[in-house]
């Protein structure tokens, strides 16, 4: 495959820009060597304010949220350095990427092509709050203790006993 790759292209990815491209890596060690799970990049327009998001997982590794990491990540990454809008370009019948896209908030345009853009805006997603979920805390019956308040509701909820007149 690189033999048939210009040179240009070869440099331009040995060579990387980090003010304008990044590249996050997932490897694992197998057999005494590094193995590729997964990539997901990011480059930069000259703005400094626009960007291609690009992201691929080896098959083995789909489905197990590797994806989705790498790409927040990488999105994590373009809000810090001031991004306002991420843009990938994907094909139509990779629905795992088409979906954590979507996931990820990513408006999806189906161009004539025969290609889907997401795009995504940082900047409107960054203006908006976001209230955390409300945690729900899973205390074990073994656990759980006795306290007024407790003691109070069991007993609202526990019908009274009624005295039969004598």
């Amino acid at each position: 495959m690189l033999k048939d790759t210009p040179h240009e292209v070869r440099v331009r990815y040995c060579n990387i820009d980090y003010d304008r491209e990044i590249a996050i890596v997932a490897e694992l060690p197998e057999e005494g060597r590094r193995k590729i799970l997964g990539v997901s990049r990011l480059s930069l327009e000259a703005d400094g304010k626009h960007g291609e998001m690009a992201f691929i997982i080896g098959d083995r590794w789909q489905g197990l949220g590797l994806g989705t990491k790498m790409v927040d990540y990488v999105l994590d990454i373009a809000k810090e350095m001031g991004v306002e809008n991420v843009y990938a370009i994907m094909l139509p019948d990779n629905y795992r990427a088409l979906s954590l896209t979507k996931k990820m908030g990513f408006k999806l345009e189906y161009l004539t092509d025969c290609t889907v853009k997401g795009m995504l805006n940082l900047a409107e997603e960054a203006a908006t709050p976001k209230c955390p979920e409300p945690m729900k805390l899973i205390v074990p019956e073994s656990e759980k203790q006795e306290t007024p308040a407790t003691e109070k509701s069991k007993s609202a909820s526990q019908p009274e006993a009624e005295i039969a007149p004598s």
